[in-house]
């Protein structure tokens, strides 16, 4: 009876593995849809209303030719990184290497690495050596003015992305009224963005059954895997003329979009990247709203102050986020 609950075990392990694979297979099945595509040299931020991706931003960044697996394997092997609520106290990059290296649908998904630690004590503060801030996007940043950039209430705004094919971040919007950039530098991500005035429950459909009242229950309801949502959602919407954005991101390329605009990413294959957060200076006084709101009120206080002149001129971004 063991023997064959074990073999009974293992058949559906397969059964499921087989199954991710699958999906990820059909999720690298569309074509773009709704996307401006530019080279760095014709974006400008007048214009920037809509996502957007841009070329030839990143093509001198150390990190552009020298980062893969393998080599931040040796070079930050043992440092803990991010990989949220699965291991709370981090887990060593090698682990996550590993399994980024094991063929899709039977690697760990959840081992997505988001990390915002480059403090001198994580052992990964020479990483920021191999990327720059992206000047045409948020030399403007009003998060980052005076005493705001260096405040310890400032909330975390730059992290690493590293993850096996099939992980990605489920459908939601930035926090803190942040517009962004994603630079991929290894492997390639499909991006389906809708935007920021479509209602929650549009893109987080109820699900039915036992999955449906999990989620319900832990206060998520309608919550779906990136993966899930492009395989299940997203055909449904297409029909509805939401205004969307579906992206093939390349390594080497930026995606870039404003505040407020819902995404969900995939990666389709083992991914490394880095991402920056920015707040828009016509964006401004919604951006101390939602920091006061959210028990950041001194912080809030602090980036007024150093961004009056912003909030009275009302420049620097297309329009303001309600």
């Amino acid at each position: 009876a063991c023997a064959s609950g074990l073999v009974a075990w293992i058949a559906t392990g397969e059964v499921a593995a087989d199954g991710r694979a699958k999906q990820l297979e059909r999720l690298r099945q569309f074509s773009e849809f709704g996307v401006r595509r530019m080279p760095a040299r014709e974006f400008s931020l007048a214009t920037f209303d809509r996502p957007v991706v841009i070329t030839g931003l990143i093509d001198d960044w150390p990190a552009r030719r020298t980062w893969s697996f393998g080599a931040l394997r040796s070079r930050i092997g043992q440092a803990l990184v991010d990989c949220g609520s699965l291991c709370n106290d981090g887990l060593p990059f090698y682990a996550v290497a590993y399994n980024a290296g094991r063929q899709p649908g039977r690697c760990d998904t959840d081992l997505y690495v988001f990390d915002a630690d480059f403090s001198d004590q994580s052992g990964k503060a020479s990483l920021l050596d191999d990327w720059r801030p992206l000047d045409i996007l948020s030399s403007s940043d009003v998060f980052s003015v005076g005493a705001a950039a260096t405040h310890p209430d400032r909330p975390h705004w730059r992290w690493m992305l590293a993850g096996p094919p099939g992980s990605g971040s489920p459908m939601h919007k930035d926090p803190w009224v942040y517009s962004s950039w994603n630079a991929s530098l290894v492997g390639s991500k499909r991006w389906i963005l809708f935007p920021p005035d479509i209602p929650r429950v549009v893109l987080h459909p109820p699900q039915q059954g036992i999955v449906g009242s999990f989620f319900t229950a832990l206060g998520l309801p309608g919550y779906r895997s990136a993966a899930d949502f492009m395989d299940e959602v997203l055909p449904t919407l297409r029909e509805g003329g939401l205004g969307h954005v579906e992206v093939l991101q390349c390594p080497g390329e930026v995606v870039a979009f404003p505040a407020g605009w819902w995404h969900a990413v995939v990666n389709l294959d083992a991914t490394i990247a880095v991402t920056e957060s920015f707040g828009e200076p016509c964006n401004l006084e919604a951006i101390v709203r939602t920091l006061s709101e959210g028990n950041l009120k001194a912080f809030a206080e602090v980036l007024l102050a150093e961004n009056r002149q912003s909030l009275e001129s009302r420049i620097g971004c297309s329009g303001p986020v309600a």
